[in-house]
């Protein structure tokens, strides 16, 4: 069987094969709309370029400005309170590492760790001994020790005792670390290990750290915080020393030379603040008002986070209601 054949001309053959056809030219030849597949045809126009973004105004760029000063205003101090909260717990962990340690030492050799010429101090109207803010060992209170700002701290000492003798918590960390010379080469009292001959560290929870900065011409040293310093010093985290009060008539109760004044203490009569109460006379000479006293073998505190202590003012209020108390 023998097809028909087909004349073909230039009239009925698709446009593609004619010169200079496109490929939609082609496609409209074989009855095909081009529009479904113009994304495929290389001659397909391309999308218009998206707008521009519109920048920020004025008042927008300054309401946000004060949005963030207004959360900075709230997340700040919030951050510098639990930094406080922070300091105050390692203080707490700092003073009973402390008085277990002055524990220990008295277990292990009977006595409370201090110097001969700090035990001949003591008389009936300073039954114990108060290491306070005095810069080093001698008869006076003054010069006082620095804080980390390099300002003197409020002279806190001994008053009634034999000599006015006075010394910083040097004393103790001497004993307590079995040191016979502190880090900047000061020769301590327990040389050849007399007050510590077992030669234990009772100490070891404690860094040393060395000075903010160094003294030099006409400047004094800045103390670092928390740790014991190049002179033997023991500071807080606010670099200010720890005042230490041992019982050193053993009786049983220490009197602060700080918290056993009246103007202080006194909350109602004999009853004091913060545990505190009226002891009673040591001796004869012993009647005045300033014998108010904590039931311990030691104790120990801090001035908190102002640094500060004033003897006009009562133990709960002002700057003394941030002090930081080992018997609290």
């Amino acid at each position: 069987m023998h097809l028909p054949r087909t004349k073909l001309t230039v009239a009925t053959l698709p446009r593609r094969a004619r010169p200079g056809a496109g490929p939609l030219d082609f496609a409209a030849e074989l009855g095909h709309s081009p529009v479904p597949h113009a994304h495929l045809t290389m001659n397909a126009p391309r999308p218009l370029a998206p707008a521009g973004r519109r920048g920020f105004t004025l008042i927008e760029l300054l309401t946000v400005i004060a949005i963030i000063g207004v959360l900075a205003g709230m997340i700040l101090p919030a951050i510098a309170i639990s930094k406080t909260k922070a300091r105050v717990a390692m203080t707490r962990a700092d003073m009973k590492t402390f008085t277990g340690a002055v524990n220990a030492y008295q277990a292990t050799y009977s006595r409370l760790p201090a110097f001969q010429r700090t035990r001949d101090s003591i008389t009936d109207t300073c039954p114990d001994f108060t290491y306070g803010t005095a810069a080093r060992a001698g008869n006076s209170v003054t010069p006082s020790l620095l804080n980390g700002r390099g300002q003197p701290l409020l002279p806190i000492g001994n008053t009634g005792n034999t000599g006015g003798w006075q010394n910083n918590n040097s004393e103790l960390v001497a004993i307590l670390r079995d040191m016979e010379r502190f880090a900047d080469g000061t020769v301590t009292v327990n040389a050849d290990h007399r007050l510590n001959p077992q030669k234990q560290n009772f100490l070891d929870g404690f860094q040393d750290r060395n000075y903010q900065r160094p003294p030099g011409p006409g400047r004094p040293a800045l103390p670092a915080p928390r740790g014991v310093g190049p002179d033997g010093v023991l500071r807080d985290p606010w670099a200010n020393p720890y005042i230490v009060t041992l019982d050193l008539n053993f009786d049983g109760r220490c009197r602060d030379a700080f918290y056993r004044m009246q103007s202080v203490s006194q909350q109602q009569g004999e009853i004091g603040f913060h545990g505190l109460r009226l002891g009673p006379p040591v001796g004869s000479g012993d009647t005045g008002p300033n014998r108010y006293e904590v039931r311990a073998n030691v104790i120990v505190w801090s001035l908190g986070p102002d640094g500060l202590a004033d003897a006009a003012i009562k133990a709960n209020a002002g700057v003394n209601k941030d002090n930081i108390l080992s018997w609290q």
